[in-house]
């Protein structure tokens, strides 16, 4: 008999350790069979320290629970409802045709001392960049987003802080940058009360990232009041973090009644969940931005064949199987 959970570890490469916050990525994959169909579905099952409050291990038992019928997907750990949820779908048939193609953002996840020529020549074609600020000094950071601009001409930049500056800070650190090359902010500043106050400050549009995993109701309440302000461009659905498909339908029908686009976005998953989210783009009507799908260069190792962007584009094939050869 197969076992349903394999638990891997993919390798990262050291100029993205720091961002990942390990030199490997703990992952697991869940298998589910179509009792009806006999077709066989994956989901990938990979919680990441800083953005989820579930561990792997947590996320595992609790899909041992699921698979034995003791809980429902919905109340599963965010990352694990997830991965029950994507095995269920592609079981169904998600996935198994082909999709449009989607627009893809290019992910810088290094300094200015990184950001070199071949690192330059891989990320020309992308119409955004996504840029880490909030981890250096602000005249490194300065640099890096300089470099980008001119090494890139008619790149957008996303600059993301996790909340890591405090709203004077960020405001110092672009001031002098011509809104017209900055895409948007995501969520840059420790209080997101705040963001209103950044996005007036510099005139720079706004996404909503971690505030959009966050259900609760002064959250809730924050996004509405955003959404009035007309300074929010996107919600960053972070997938595996809001938890299972139908949860990450209604988070995007949600940004389009107060107004968003969405962008698809992952955790640093591999290949088989950046290659699921672009039939699931394909599926939602406002996801009408280049997606957070540029990472598959960040590991080493991965579960099928890199989902490496070209021109600025992930392909829609069909779902490979992950780790094919580990479930025969």
């Amino acid at each position: 008999m197969i076992d349903p959970i394999l638990r891997v570890s993919l390798e990262v490469q050291p100029f993205a350790q720091p961002l990942v916050g390990a030199a490997a990525r703990e992952v697991a994959f869940l298998r589910v069979e179509n009792e009806v169909t006999g077709r066989v579905g994956f989901g990938e099952c990979a919680p990441l320290r800083g953005v989820h409050r579930e561990t792997l291990d947590d996320s595992l038992a609790a899909l041992e629970d699921w698979l034995d019928g003791i809980r429902e997907t919905d109340d599963l750990p965010p990352s694990a409802a997830f991965a029950a949820s994507c095995a269920i779908a592609t079981g169904e048939g998600f996935g198994s045709g082909i999709a449009r193609d989607a627009d893809a953002a290019a992910l810088h996840a290094g300094g200015v001392a990184e950001l070199t020529d071949v690192e330059l020549a891989r990320l020309r074609g992308t119409k955004s960049l996504k840029l880490k600020i909030g981890r250096a000094a602000p005249a490194e950071e300065r640099a890096l987003i300089a470099r980008a601009l001119e090494g890139l001409p008619g790149v957008r930049l996303r600059l993301d802080g996790n909340r890591r500056l405090s709203l004077a800070d960020c405001i110092d650190l672009l001031r002098g940058i011509d809104p017209a090359h900055v895409e948007y902010l995501e969520e840059p500043i420790a209080n997101p009360a705040e963001l209103g106050d950044l996005a007036d400050a510099t005139g720079m549009t706004l996404a909503l990232d971690e505030l959009v995993a966050d259900r609760g109701r002064e959250a809730r309440l924050l996004r509405e009041e955003l959404a009035r302000s007309k300074r929010v461009a996107a919600w960053v659905l972070r997938m595996s973090a809001i938890g299972s498909l139908d949860a990450i339908y209604d988070t995007a029908e949600e940004a389009a009644r107060l107004g968003s686009d969405v962008v698809l976005s992952t955790a640093f998953e591999s290949s088989y969940s950046l290659r699921l989210a672009v039939h699931l783009a394909a599926s939602i009507p406002n996801a009408r931005r280049p997606h957070g799908l540029g990472t598959a260069h960040v590991l080493l190792g991965d579960a099928c064949a890199s989902a490496a962007v070209c021109n600025g584009v992930l392909a829609g094939g069909p779902l490979p199987v992950p780790f094919a050869e580990a479930w025969s």
